[in-house]
This record gives C-alpha cells, sequence and structure tokens, in this order.
C-alpha cells in the first residue's frame, strides 16, 4: 500500500462525501414548504439530525484517518506503535451511510412523495455514491498491519 498517496486520498473522498451531504441538506431545508405545524417542525428535525449524523462520522473518519497516518509515520521510521491507539477499525462510514439512505426513504416515500421529494432522492442519490467511493478509498487502509 502506498499510504503516502492513499490516506490523503481517502481523506478527500471523505470531505466531499460530507460537503456534499450538508449542501444537500442544506437545499432540503431551502426547498420545504413554508408552514407551520408539528409535521413540518418534525421534518426540519430529521433533516437536521442527518447533518448531525454526517458530522459525527466525518469526524470519526478523520480521526482514523490520522491514526492511520501516524501510523505509518511510526512505520516509516521504524518507530514502534503506540499501544492500542488504532482502536478496532470500524468503518465510520457505514453508519453515517446506512443513516443517510434510511432517512431519505423516510422523507421520499410514502405519503410524502412528491416533486420535491423526487429533487431531494435525486440529490441524495449523488451523495450516496460519494459515500460509496469514500468508503471503498478508506477499505483499502482500515486493515490493520501485521505486528512483528
Amino acid at each position: 500500500m502506498n499510504a503516502q498517496a492513499t490516506i490523503p486520498e481517502a481523506i478527500k473522498k471523505t470531505c466531499e462525501a460530507y460537503t456534499e451531504g450538508l449542501s444537500t441538506v442544506m437545499r432540503a431545508l431551502e426547498s420545504l414548504p413554508r408552514e407551520a405545524g408539528e409535521s413540518h417542525r418534525r421534518m426540519v428535525e430529521q433533516w437536521l439530525v442527518l447533518a448531525r449524523t454526517s458530522k459525527d462520522s466525518f469526524i470519526a473518519a478523520l480521526n482514523q484517518g490520522f491514526d492511520l497516518w501516524e501510523r505509518e509515520c511510526r512505520r516509516a521510521v521504524g518507530a514502534p506503535h503506540a499501544t492500542g491507539a488504532f482502536g478496532a477499525w470500524a468503518n465510520p462510514l457505514e453508519p453515517w451511510a446506512d443513516t443517510w439512505r434510511r432517512t431519505v426513504e423516510t422523507f421520499t416515500g410514502g405519503a410524502m412523495a412528491n416533486a420535491y421529494s423526487e429533487a431531494i432522492r435525486r440529490q441524495s442519490d449523488m451523495v450516496q455514491q460519494s459515500l460509496e467511493e469514500s468508503m471503498r478509498a478508506w477499505q483499502r487502509l482500515w486493515q490493520p498491519v501485521e505486528r512483528k
């Protein structure tokens, strides 16, 4: 693995997915019909929860990316690895992608299906593709290094 090239690429793809996700949430919120009421408030809150989940997943991925980078720096100079510093290498983008998918299905399915929901679904599909590209980049990295 060429970590010098792969780690920055994975971080770049994660940043792009995060940015696209926030942009989609903002467009969805801006295009919501202006109406007062509990259902409107609930929909706004659901979109904001999705944005918050995206932020949390993004931060977790960046933290793991830094841990990988640090591990590779130590390996490159022959320094010992910090004990237990890299955790279980769980993929934080998987729950992010799953939450994104389920939330969008909730917003665009059933009684809420209309022209608005179709536009959101198209935008959300682009974010989903970006998340999947980011996950593929990270999957190449999230392989624990064999310790000797």
